[in-house]
């Protein structure tokens, strides 16, 4: 059933007949007649009863005016939908934990505001994990550390991050590799997160063979290091001290510059 259809057929029902129908569509007679015609041998039924120079609407029309009016408003209600510019829908955004925390509280709070029936949705995760979710289509865009070079991605810079080396305060200050311990423990995070890969090349151009113990969060790694377990990298302080409000401005900060 073609949708033009369905109108004459609404029409020629709720005007009465054939000429009133013409009129109001601005047709004429002999079109609105071939289109019912039409209706009719689709359908294998018998829409409209004609009696002399009377057309009166038959059982079968009866039973399939709702579904004709259903579908018309249905495809009014999505040619509406489609010419609005007002963004509307889901957008999911994926990031970094620390990028999630740190950074997105604000744009995020902006958008909201000046598009309320946007529906969002946030996704944490490594940079690895998200980009295979961007090429997937399962999240819109993804903020990540280190992209690699995609044909498929479309790559903008956003902002610039500064990463530093945590350790304990017992540690002596570390200004290169040769301040680490002769086989190093260094705490990380998953293998996909960039992060861990510019740790792991630092080590290894220095031909250092360290241990890596994997943690899943930012409080868990500042922890751990805290406690002597082992060196790790994180983002800057202006990017952590939101997460870790158990220490104090200055520890951290005493930690970061070793």
């Amino acid at each position: 059933m073609e949708l033009s259809d369905l109108k004459v057929f609404q029409a020629v029902a709720l005007c009465g007949g054939i000429t009133a129908a013409a009129k109001q569509l601005h047709r004429v007679p002999s079109n609105i007649t071939a289109r019912i015609q039409k209706l009719e041998q689709e359908l294998d039924t018998q829409l409209f009863l004609r009696e002399k120079n009377r057309l009166r609407i038959s059982p079968a029309g009866e039973q399939l005016l709702p579904y004709a009016k259903q579908m018309i408003n249905l495809s009014q209600q999505a040619i509406n939908e489609l010419q609005q510019t007002t963004p509307k829908g889901r957008l999911t955004i994926g990031a970094m934990e620390a990028v999630a925390a740190t950074r997105l509280t604000e744009p995020l709070m902006r958008f909201h505001q000046e598009y309320p029936e946007v529906n969002l949705q946030i996704e944490t995760g490594p940079t690895g994990q998200l980009i295979e979710k961007v090429l997937a289509g399962e999240i819109d865009l993804a903020l990540v550390a280190d992209p690699r070079k995609d044909v498929r991605l479309e790559i903008s810079n956003i902002f610039e991050e500064e990463l530093v080396l945590v350790s304990d305060l017992k540690h002596k200050k570390i200004s290169s590799t040769d301040d680490l311990d002769p086989e190093p423990t260094l705490l990380s995070f998953s293998h996909l997160c960039a992060y861990r890969g510019r740790l792991r090349d630092w080590t290894k151009d220095a031909g250092i063979a360290a241990q890596i113990i994997e943690i899943s969060s930012y409080h868990t790694l500042l922890s751990c290091v805290a406690a002597g377990m082992g060196v790790g990298i994180v983002p800057g302080v202006i990017g952590l001290l939101p997460f870790y409000q158990q220490y104090s401005a200055a520890q951290t900060s005493k930690q970061m510059e070793q």
